[in-house]
Parts: C-alpha cells; structure tokens; sequence
C-alpha cells in the first residue's frame, strides 16, 4: 500500500468515525427515551441542581444520556436558568425539547374553568374538583372541611396540578377581598363576623334573589333576637344530605345543633359558600312587619305576620 493509499485510508476512517460521532450524538440529542409516554407530568424542585436534575431523568427513562442532556441545557441558558416548577408533557419529547422547555419555563399546562356556584358546600365542591379530575373529594375535604363558608363561589382557573391546599387559599383569599369592604357595616350592626357568614349561608338557601334574601334576613334575625327557633330546613339538608320534601318528622326531631326547629339560635358552623348578595342581605336585614315566611310547591315566598296566617300559607300553598 502507497503513502497515497494509506492517506485516503486514514481519511476515510477519520470520516467514519466523526460521522458516527455525530451520528450518536444526533440521536442521543433528538431521538426520544423509549421509557418516556404521553401525558408525563415531571416536576423540577426549587434549587434541584442539573446533574440531580439529570439524573432524575435517566432514572425515570425520560433521557438516554445525562451528559448530551447536561450539555444541551448549557447550550440553551445554564444551570441558572433552570425554571423550577412542573412540567406538561402531552407527547414524550427527545432530550433536546425537554432542555428547551425547562430553560424556557413552558410549562405545558393550561389552566382549568372551575365555577363554583353561590352557596355550594366544600362537599359539593369536592365532587367538582374529582369530576375534573385535580384529585379525590377526600384529600380535598382533609383540607377544606374547616373551611365551610370562606371559599368564595366564583369563576376561577386552576392548573390541573394545583393542590387542595393552594386552592383553599386562593379561593379564601377572594372572600377576603369581597368581604373586607364590608366590614364596617358588620361592626356598625354589633354582630359577628362569624355570625354574618353563618346567617348569609342560610339565606344563600333560603332566597332566590336579593330583595328576598334581604326580607327572610330581617325575619331570621328578628326570630333570632325574640329567642325563637330561627326553624330553617336549609340547616337540617345540609347535615342530612336531603332535599327539603325529603325530611321526616324523625329529621325534625334531630338531636342536632343544626336541628333550628329543636334549638334555638344559629347553627355551629356555615351551612354553604355564600354569595356577595346574601352577605350583604345579612348585613341589611330589610324591617318588615313578617314573622313567618314559607316556599310553596312553586317555589315562591309566602310571608305571614302571625302564626295564624303562617298556618293559612301552609294549607294554601303547600298542599
């Protein structure tokens, strides 16, 4: 073999080997870890390093190589510009998306319309974040049961990830912000705070609309002052579970400090989430003359002075 020969041959070696060099090197940047399926949610813990980082993922088969992975993420930003949180991923990615996603903080997930209505129970909100699919009803009771009636109803968007607790807060926080402006009125009327919000979550269920919720406020207040049973069925369905057509006389009888026909004053805790209109209702009670009040079998108010009418109303409307 010539010196000529042995050049090309060296060359072509050269070559084979910087093409498989690259050859590797491309598919261990863009090829993807066969370990790696769809909707894979990876979380990066504040001030995780990257060869924790990385090793994390060989471990979990998320990357084939922790070295090209460290080198891609140096490539893109640095170490520093890791963004700490957690990751979406719809579709499994090869190491080089995963390192321009993590140092770009796309996170990859879309929040979530949750809309709680006026005067649901944190059980009933439970059984809409299960529905939802954010976690069970009874890791969301462990946190929010305490909770009954300071979560504000409103229209929110939570990211699939967010846990109870952040939730809680969040949601809590919103009844702050409603409820402060408020509380002057609340001390002007020498109530309660607590007392308004347990009181504005039995009207929440009592009224359909403000100008409602405003006169069954002054009757129940009233009652409440006269030292007479405040008897709401809304306290009694919400220790029962059932619908105000569904209690018996032996739910009447309840030996229960939610039982307002069988003990006098408010119930313990609030019954339901109140709106902004039932706390105001609760805090401007409307003066009538009424002491009585029912909903007929087409759901309307009828309101009764004495005792005799309230009787009358029952016959007429409920019958």
């Amino acid at each position: 073999m010539n010196e000529i020969d042995l050049k090309i041959k060296k060359l072509a070696m050269l070559t084979g080997a910087v093409l498989f060099v690259i050859s590797f090197a491309a598919y261990s940047v863009f090829s993807v870890s066969s370990g790696f399926g769809k909707n894979r949610l990876i979380t990066i813990k504040q001030g995780e390093g990257l060869s924790k980082i990385a090793a994390n993922f060989n471990e979990e088969n998320i990357i084939k190589s922790p070295f090209v992975f460290k080198f891609l993420v140096f490539i893109f930003s640095g170490q520093k510009n890791i963004k700490a949180g957690d990751y979406f991923f719809d579709e499994p990615l090869s190491a080089f998306g995963i390192a321009r996603r993590i140092t770009g903080g796309i996170y990859g997930l879309s929040p979530t319309r949750v809309t709680i209505l006026e005067g649901w129970t944190v059980w009933q909100m439970g059984g809409l974040f299960e529905k939802l699919g954010f976690f069970s009803r009874k890791d969301w009771m462990r946190f929010a049961e305490k909770e009954e009636g300071y979560l504000f109803p409103d229209t929110y968007f939570f990211l699939p990830n967010t846990s109870p607790e952040k939730i809680i807060g969040i949601m809590r926080d919103n009844f702050n912000a409603k409820a402060s402006p408020l509380l002057p009125e609340i001390e002007k009327s020498r109530r309660d705070f607590e007392d308004v919000v347990v009181m504005a979550s039995i009207i929440e269920k009592e009224a359909s609309d403000f100008e409602d919720e405003k006169i069954i406020s002054g009757i129940l207040w009233k009652r409440l002052e006269a030292g007479m049973g405040l008897q709401v069925d809304a306290a009694l369905t919400y220790i029962t579970g059932k619908s105000s057509a569904e209690l018996t006389e032996k739910d009447l009888a309840m030996d229960s400090p939610y039982n307002t026909y069988k003990y006098r004053g408010l119930p313990p805790t609030p019954i339901g989430n109140p709106g902004l209109d039932a706390i105001r209702a609760a805090i401007y009670p409307e003066k009538t003359l009424y002491w009585y009040y029912l909903h007929g079998k087409d759901s309307e108010p009828r309101y009764a002075i004495t005792f005799e009418e309230h009787v009358s109303n029952k016959r007429a409307y409920l019958r």
